[in-house]
């Protein structure tokens, strides 16, 4: 019989040697992102720190009085949010930018993403002569800049006699095609259209399929779809500042308080604080219906 004892004396195999070269690589792929977190918080932070300084201390007033950038606040000073919720230009303080923001901000994703469904649902579920075409120029509308298509937007808003109102930025902002149509158009793909069959035999009409069976079948990517547009529109800065220029939105205002207070940056870090914070807080409490909605490429039903 082969005398096989020389195998309890063999090296281990190279497992071993893999293992550690991928703990070793684990970690190192953890560090690099909690740096890139580091830097994505730390001008936050930043900013919410230098948000409580007056601007003497972070200026400096006097040699014996230096300038305080990046230490903390000698004095917390909080009346820089008291201050700047009340200041006022061009006849718009900060507390009605940001009432202008809400309302352009909740009826402008209502409007967006109520329409993204329907022609989502309609180019999905239903096959008509140039379905295929209208669905080809809804993809390469996303490819056009947005800056070629500003002239005739201008034209066309002067035309209809809607420029400088909130009816022409809600007219702006009703457009169906774009990401949240793609997104839309994937979840009611993936939605099994026996249910629809099911609801039509009960007596159900086309319209009350829509609204009662699939609207709800699809609220995660709907809700998912609403809480990217409602950010998008929150930062939006060109469509308020071309469009409705006798109102200001916070993202428009930043820019001229950013003028205003040149010589006072934390009024300024203070301003952006309160346009930061509900979008942090919005996206803070949805992040999972976002997450569990999207994934590479498309929306889950």
């Amino acid at each position: 019989m082969e005398d096989l004892s020389y195998l309890a004396n063999a090296p281990a195999p190279r497992r071993k040697k893999k293992n550690v070269t991928f703990a070793l690589t684990k970690w190192f792929v953890f560090a690099l992102f909690v740096f890139y977190a580091a830097t994505l918080l730390f001008p936050f932070l930043w900013m919410l720190l230098n948000s409580f300084k007056s601007g003497n201390d972070f200026n400096g007033s006097g040699a014996d009085f230096a300038a305080n950038v990046f230490g903390w606040p000698r004095e917390f000073y909080g009346k820089n949010f008291i201050e700047i919720m009340t200041f006022e230009i061009d006849g718009e303080t900060v507390w009605s930018m940001f009432i202008n923001s809400i309302i352009v901000t909740v009826l402008g994703t209502i409007i967006n993403v109520f329409l993204s469904a329907c022609a989502a649902y309609a180019l999905a579920k239903y096959r008509f002569p140039g379905s295929k075409i209208i669905y080809g120029l809804a993809i390469f509308s996303m490819v056009v800049p947005i800056v070629g298509t500003l002239p005739s937007q201008v034209v066309m808003m002067e035309t209809l006699g809607i420029d400088d109102s909130l009816l022409g930025i809600l007219f702006l902002y009703s457009g169906c095609f774009g990401f949240n149509f793609v997104m839309l158009y994937s979840a009611f793909r993936s939605i099994s259209w026996s249910y629809a069959e099911a609801a039509s035999m009960d007596g159900a009409g086309r319209f009350k399929i829509f609204f009662k069976v699939m609207l709800p079948m699809a609220k995660g990517p709907i809700l998912a779809c609403s809480i990217l547009q409602a950010i998008t529109l929150w930062n939006d800065y060109s469509t308020p500042f071309l469009f409705w220029p006798s109102h200001q939105t916070l993202a428009v205002g930043l820019y001229n308080i950013q003028e205003a207070q040149s010589g006072n940056p934390p009024a300024i870090f203070a301003t952006m604080i309160v346009a930061v914070v509900p979008v942090l807080i919005l996206y803070a409490c949805f992040q999972k219906k976002i997450i569990e909605n999207t994934n590479a490429g498309g929306l889950k039903g």
